[in-house]
């Protein structure tokens, strides 16, 4: 029995040996097995967390260039704005000094014009002074007829002064009625203004051929020997020139100031006679240059206007290559150049 009991009891050793070999086992399998399954699932999220890294940096990239061009974008802008800040700042200027000269302008018509009323009443006064000595040398005449020799001799000398008189008055009277019947003198153009003693330059009424009404024009009587038919003047801007094919043929604006004559006028007054094409040109600075044409005249409307130019010279360099002898007229809502940029819109012009 108690081999038998020691017998059992090794058994049970060997067994529980055994037993706790397999558990140890297990349990060491169970911890690697949880252990790989930790390592994979860290590697997946360390590779998730790698992926958002990388879309973050790519994001913080991109929004980085986006601030880059951005930052460009606002610093053009602004070159611009202080671009257009100083284009303002010398329009302004400009306008000062249009307005000052303007101003002074007014000032001196106002002082002419004080001179003159001053003249007009000055020669009031002398005409009722001439008036009075007048009959008074007549009552002195009529005092003298009888006296004797002396006398008449007197009475001829005041009667000589009378007659003087008489005809200085009458020539004056003769040169005033004349004045105003030059005034009256239908003319085809400035030429014949110029021609007729008007040598001031400003706006005069002509008589155009084959024109039913007269015309007010604005005739240069200063610039190369004056008597020129102003036909378009630009100065300031004030007057918009992009205009329709039917207002650049009937005309537009004030001949006093920015115009534009009308086609019409001018094809009318350059099938009169010959005539020469003066251009004149100053910038803001006040530099000048021309150019002049020895022959000019344009077609009709069939022709749409056409221009003929010959004979060039001037200041202002080769004649542009935009106007060319033979062009026809273009306006915004009728293009007859050979461009297909359609320059009279382009240009804002005719």
């Amino acid at each position: 029995l108690l081999q038998l009991e020691n017998y059992i009891v090794e058994n049970m050793k060997s067994e529980m040996v055994q037993l706790q070999q397999n558990a140890v086992q297990n349990h060491t399998a169970t911890m690697l097995e949880i252990g790989t399954s930790l390592l994979s699932q860290t590697a997946e999220q360390t590779r998730k967390l790698t992926d958002v890294e990388t879309q973050v940096l790519n994001q913080t990239s991109r929004l980085e260039i986006q601030l880059l061009e951005n930052s460009l974008s606002t610093y053009k802008l602004e070159k611009q704005l202080l671009q257009q800040t100083h284009e303002i700042l010398k329009i302004h200027e400009k306008n000062s000094l249009l307005e000052h000269r303007i101003l002074e302008m007014e000032e001196r018509h106002k002082e002419e014009l004080d001179t003159l009323k001053e003249e007009k009443e000055n020669l009031q006064s002398l005409v009722t002074r001439q008036s009075y000595i007048i009959q008074e040398l007549e009552k002195q005449l009529n005092k003298a007829t009888s006296n004797n020799s002396v006398l008449q001799k007197q009475q001829l000398e005041l009667m000589d002064t009378v007659h003087a008189l008489i005809t200085l008055c009458s020539k004056e009277g003769v040169l005033l009625k004349n004045a105003k019947k030059e005034e009256e003198k239908p003319f085809r153009d400035c030429a014949d203004v110029y021609q007729s003693g008007f040598n001031k330059s400003g706006v005069y009424t002509i008589y155009i051929n084959n024109v039913s009404d007269p015309k007010k024009v604005y005739c240069n009587m200063e610039i190369a020997g004056g008597g020129w038919t102003v036909i378009q003047h630009r100065e300031d801007g004030s007057l918009d020139f992009q205009k329709t094919w039917k207002e650049y043929k009937m005309g537009f604006g004030n001949p006093s100031s920015e115009h534009w004559l009308g086609n019409e006028f001018i094809f009318a007054i350059t099938s009169q006679r010959q005539y020469s094409l003066r251009i004149e040109l100053m910038d803001w600075e006040g530099n000048r240059a021309y150019s002049q044409y020895d022959r000019f005249h344009i077609g009709n409307e069939k022709q749409n206007y056409r221009l003929y130019l010959k004979g060039h010279s001037g200041t202002a360099g080769k004649q542009s290559s935009l106007i060319l002898h033979g062009a026809e007229f273009s306006t915004k809502d009728a293009d007859n150049d050979n461009c297909m940029c359609k320059c009279a819109l382009m240009l804002t012009g005719g």
